[in-house]
């Protein structure tokens, strides 16, 4: 009986060893303990970036359909005028035409000063403004403006995880993933190891799917850094297919921040940090920080406060405390607010908006970056010009 008892607990004892092994040293085993983690706890947590989000119904009705929103805006400090600016917000945005409309009846104090109305089309932005004696240029940004958003098949949940848990296993088994020595540490301390994963052209069907989409026809590489406890705390989207260098991360103890990274031409570059406030109970609750690096050094940021919540009516949001900023130094301060629907049978929507874009005048991109503040002192100054006149 002692015999038994002592092989039983051998046997229990080679086990635990085997399975701590595994876990601690085998990447593939990792890499599933990560994912299950991930599904049974970071997707239930008020601090994940997408908690409480419906995601498929986001990006399908949302970001990849027809919308039309309306809303507030104001402006409580602006560089170089003294006055507080105010104003409607109304427009249109469609995915298909490639086409956005923005039309705002501003006020200056409490008068009325007339509107101002920006357009955009695949990459190009327009700025047609009455109010500022006629104002209307076209800037191309060379980038497309309307981006197309996962368009996702199944909600990303607990549920898919279990129906998907072979697909999963087999897929994970038949990568490639390499274990490096860089570390990740989060803000609380803790050290996160990377494993990086290529995923092999023509591998992991099942994931395109999920994301409504075609396979790509290149490798696919991306980062995860998993704690002692296999709990991801950082993933990298290599995006360098597209641009060298550029990259989406997703990071923080339940994958609550996420950052945009995208290097531009004349050693020039974009960051973009998003944050989820967990705290926050009552609503979807974001910081967000934005910063443009010029080829002359300078720092142009932008942060602000971001509430997000689903109504019957579409989609509610309000930008709140937004600073604009240039090497620190405040530009313009202000907030706004307003709401998004689905819009069926849209129509044209340059044509809703009566744009007549035939004379404005296209500029190049380096023309406006490299005379920004003349170009932005004019146009305070004629709006000063205007309201004095009013006055």
């Amino acid at each position: 009986m002692k015999r038994k008892k002592a092989a039983f607990i051998i046997v229990i004892i080679t086990l635990i060893i085997f399975i701590t092994t595994e876990l601690t040293c085998n990447p593939s085993i990792r890499i599933l303990a990560s994912v299950i983690n991930f599904s049974e706890s970071t997707l239930k947590s008020p601090d994940y970036l997408a908690y409480g989000i419906d995601l498929k119904d986001l990006f399908r009705n949302y970001a990849n359909a027809d919308v039309e929103y309306s809303g507030s805006a104001y402006i409580k400090k602006l560089s170089g005028f003294p006055y507080s600016i105010s104003g409607t917000i109304n427009g249109q945005r469609s995915a298909s035409q490639k086409q956005f409309s923005c039309k705002s009846n501003v006020d200056v104090l409490v008068l009325s000063v007339g509107q101002l109305e920006i357009y955009a089309k695949d990459d190009t932005v327009y700025l047609v403004a009455p109010m500022l004696g006629d104002i209307a240029y076209g800037f191309n940004t060379g980038e497309d403006l309307f981006p197309q958003a996962p368009n996702l098949s199944n909600d990303i949940n607990r549920e898919w995880f279990h129906n998907n848990k072979k697909n999963i296993y087999n897929f994970v088994r038949s990568i490639k993933i390499e274990k490096t020595d860089d570390i990740f540490v989060d803000e609380d301390g803790t050290k996160a190891y990377e494993y990086r994963i290529t995923i092999p052209k023509g591998q992991g069907q099942f994931i395109w799917d999920l994301l409504g989409t075609d396979a790509p026809d290149h490798d696919i590489k991306t980062s995860l850094y998993l704690d002692k406890f296999n709990h991801t705390r950082k993933i990298v989207f290599d995006l360098s297919h597209k641009t060298k260098g550029e990259y989406i991360a997703v990071y923080g103890k339940n994958l609550g921040t996420m950052e945009i990274y995208s290097p531009l031409p004349e050693k020039e570059d974009f960051v973009a940090t998003i944050k989820r406030n967990g705290n926050n109970k009552y609503t979807n609750s974001y910081s967000i920080a934005a910063v443009y690096t010029t080829s002359g050094g300078d720092k142009y940021t932008l942060d602000s406060g971001l509430l997000l919540n689903y109504t019957e009516d579409g989609v509610k949001a309000e930008a709140t405390d937004i600073t604009i900023a240039k090497n620190k130094t405040s530009l313009a301060e202000g907030y706004m607010k307003g709401r998004i629907q689905t819009k069926e049978n849209m129509g044209d929507v340059f044509e809703n908006a009566g744009a007549d874009l035939s004379g404005v005048q296209v500029i190049d991109w380096d023309t406006i970056k490299n005379d920004t503040a003349s170009f932005v002192d004019d146009v305070i100054s004629k709006a000063r010009e205007n309201v004095e006149l009013i006055n």
